[in-house]
């Protein structure tokens, strides 16, 4: 049995007999793991009912290697993120963001930059107005990070140019952006501006940081927003609960 210590963000947590939990944490350097947290559900210096949900953490955990169930040997709070629990919409956007990490990640897969994108984008949907922007700047990138990134700078057939001044077909089963030629025959597709396309190269290439100051105009976010939902729901091969609340 070895001694882990890792910053950790709450994804997940469940019940488990009368008094204890199973916490599903994304770590900076376990990547997502388990744990079972005995008694937690009993007042723990003053909490009671166990670790929230979205919190960010300082934990230390006993890894087991007969088990993906680790023992959660403690956890101190560093973060609640309380300014996003008072706004329902910053409230699902930060949920939803969890329920994207959990159904994208494997478990034991350390991405200590995953993780930093996830604390940093709580922080700055807490701290800003409205969430859209960083939910959005968040969903491309994860796919990133993962590898996951559709061809948006050129043709994902041909690998030519394509005009961005006119609409263009996006298609998921291809990985991108087609070009007129390449669109032909390509039945499993959705039309794109190309306000939507520099809106999304233009995310991908800054830090969640600075997005919170860069605005998209509506009409662009319920764009980019049904184009990632076509795509995410195809690598995932299911809808994601969340995105009914936002």
């Amino acid at each position: 049995m070895d001694f882990c210590k890792t910053p950790a963000i709450t994804l997940r947590r469940t019940d488990f007999k009368d008094t204890s939990q199973i916490i599903t944490f994304y770590t900076r350097d376990f990547g997502k793991i388990q744990a079972l947290a005995k008694g937690l559900k009993r007042s723990v210096k003053g909490i009671s009912g166990g670790i929230d949900l979205l919190t960010y953490n300082h934990i230390v955990f006993i890894q087991k290697a007969s088990s993906t169930l680790n023992i959660l040997a403690e956890w101190a709070l560093r973060d609640n993120f309380h300014l996003l629990r008072n706004n329902s919409k910053k409230y699902y956007s930060a949920l939803y963001i969890l329920e994207l990490v959990k159904e994208f990640t494997e478990e034991n897969d350390k991405n200590a930059p995953l993780f930093d994108l996830i604390k940093n984008t709580l922080c700055e949907i807490a701290d800003k107005g409205d969430p859209t922007v960083n939910t959005i700047a968040f969903e491309v990138h994860l796919l990133t990070l993962l590898g996951y990134l559709p061809e948006m700078n050129c043709c994902a057939g041909c690998k030519g140019g394509v005009d961005t001044k006119r609409l263009s077909s996006f298609s998921a089963s291809e990985g991108g952006v087609l070009c007129a030629d390449c669109n032909r025959g390509i039945r499993e597709k959705v039309k794109i501006s190309g306000g939507s396309i520099a809106t999304i190269n233009y995310l991908a290439g800054k830090k969640i940081q600075d997005t919170g100051r860069f605005s998209i105009q509506s009409s662009l976010q319920v764009e980019i927003r049904k184009l990632l939902i076509y795509y995410l729901s195809f690598i995932l091969n299911k809808k994601l609960k969340m995105w009914r609340y936002i």
